[in-house]
């Protein structure tokens, strides 16, 4: 048994398909083979069984991961101190993240690490919070930034930044002269937000529901919100992001009585995959240097 064969076991574990893994480690599909028939041969068990066109873990299997991705970052926590001591933290890191994140808070937050840690490379995968969190726990991204998905056991999320919900409207609008309303106000207008099967749909749809507001559960982002906003009567709840600025005729309207908070943006990784050193060393960046939380409100209306 060699360290070669665990990181090959890892990953095959993690994406569960011979082919993929084999091209990820940049070996050829018979190599991985050869080299996993050679580690079961030597526990003396079978790590893998077959799934149609791909493997999982047989139950030992199951259990020899957990081992192996913990004896391995531990390894990777020691090279990594041994490198932050040098300035040579490298590697690649694969990011899945919102949309509304990569106009600023993402770029800005590699910008800034990669002043240290200029060999880090980052490969970055757009996706809804749903697709991002999936993404995370199949392997497929080291880390991900989204909102907080339910049914992901797997996962760990770590609130790193609060966007505000606020109304917008555009110029002709009744309320387009008001600088703040509460969310009572708007009962008697019709409003439009994000479909209730995102996250953050949810908790517009929460907002509302609490205070027997209707609204139209329509739209998967503030670029499809803020168009129709600017060419109709219609009022709408959305996250304050870079995509609002684009729309030169919208108003942008503070809610006064909905938390600073109540719209959270995690990072997220899997307390099962393995988390290389590269990996680990940004997530500690970004928790010590990028958290945005505002204080918690008790404003009311």
């Amino acid at each position: 048994m060699n360290l070669p064969q665990l990181y090959y076991f890892l990953k095959l574990a993690e994406l569960q398909h011979y082919t993929k893994a084999a091209k990820e480690l940049y070996i050829a599909q018979p190599s991985l083979s050869d080299s996993i028939a050679s580690l079961e041969q030597e526990l003396g068990i079978s790590l893998f069984q077959k799934k149609g066109r791909n493997v999982q873990l047989t139950k030992y299997g199951e259990e020899f991961y957990m081992h192996v991705s913990q004896a391995l970052n531990e390894l990777e926590r020691g090279i990594a101190s041994m490198k932050n001591h040098s300035g040579q933290v490298e590697g690649s890191i694969d990011i899945g993240c919102i949309p509304t994140l990569l106009g600023d808070f993402l770029p800005s937050a590699i910008q800034n690490y990669r002043g240290k840690n200029p060999r880090t490379k980052f490969n970055i995968f757009q996706g809804h919070s749903i697709e991002v969190a999936h993404g995370v726990a199949s392997g497929k991204y080291d880390l991900g930034f989204c909102s907080k998905v339910e049914d992901e056991p797997d996962l760990i999320f770590v609130p790193i930044l609060a966007q505000e919900l606020v109304l917008i409207v555009n110029g002709t609008h009744a309320l387009a002269g008001r600088k703040e309303v509460c969310l009572g106000e708007l009962k008697s207008y019709n409003l439009i937000t994000y479909r209730e099967s995102l996250p953050i749909g949810k908790v517009v749809g929460q907002l509302l529901k609490e205070r027997k507001i209707d609204a139209a559960f329509s739209y998967d982002d503030e670029i499809s919100i803020g168009g129709v906003v600017s060419e109709s009567p219609l009022a709408a709840i959305v996250a304050r992001t870079s995509f609002l600025k684009q729309f030169d005729d919208l108003i942008i309207i503070s809610l006064t009585d909905v938390p600073k908070d109540a719209r959270l943006i995690y990072m997220a990784y899997s307390k099962k995959n393995f988390i290389s050193s590269a990996v680990e060393a940004f997530a500690d960046f970004v928790v010590a240097h990028e958290m945005n939380l505002p204080q918690k409100s008790s404003i009311s209306c």
